[in-house]
């Protein structure tokens, strides 16, 4: 992806990109091929403009700038519930879809909030978002390379 196009959405979205991030999909590759995109965990990593795959209901421009409610090590009662109390909130607002999991479940990068740059990933059920072990998207992505390498068949 050039950076002027990087520049575009972010101006768009009212964000800055995580500097590993935005590097990667400079740099490295920016989707790819297919409903889910290129090479990366699970069913592959989404295009950039496909970031609206976690949200609920209708994309908003404004929605990757609102603060991600989560937090790392913080145990939720009901995460909907807390996260999004109002009919119109959006859980996974300040998040930008990485990669599908399958079944429903999503890999997010987060954008805004007190856990920017880390990755999340969805969850069914009260307990709310899990935090991975990686402090950034690059951590992440490279413990997947590993992963891949090692032979193994699963990654989480």
């Amino acid at each position: 992806m050039s950076e002027d196009a990087v520049v575009v959405f972010e101006r768009r979205h009212g964000v800055r990109l995580p500097a590993d991030y935005r590097g990667f999909i400079t740099t490295v590759g920016h989707g790819g091929p297919g409903r889910f995109g290129g090479a990366g965990a699970f069913y592959g990593l989404f295009s950039i403009d496909d970031w609206e795959w976690a949200l609920l209901g209708d994309p908003d421009v404004t929605m990757l700038a609102r603060p991600f409610p989560a937090e790392p090590d913080r145990v939720y009662d009901d995460w909907l519930a807390e996260a999004a109390p109002g009919e119109d909130d959006e859980p996974d607002r300040g998040t930008l879809a990485l990669s599908h999991q399958g079944c429903g479940d999503l890999s997010l990068l987060v954008l805004t909030g007190p856990a920017r740059g880390r990755v999340v990933e969805t969850c069914p059920g009260k307990q709310g978002p899990r935090f991975t072990e990686d402090p950034d998207f690059l951590s992440w992505y490279e413990r997947w390379l590993d992963t891949v390498l090692a032979g193994e068949r699963h990654f989480r």
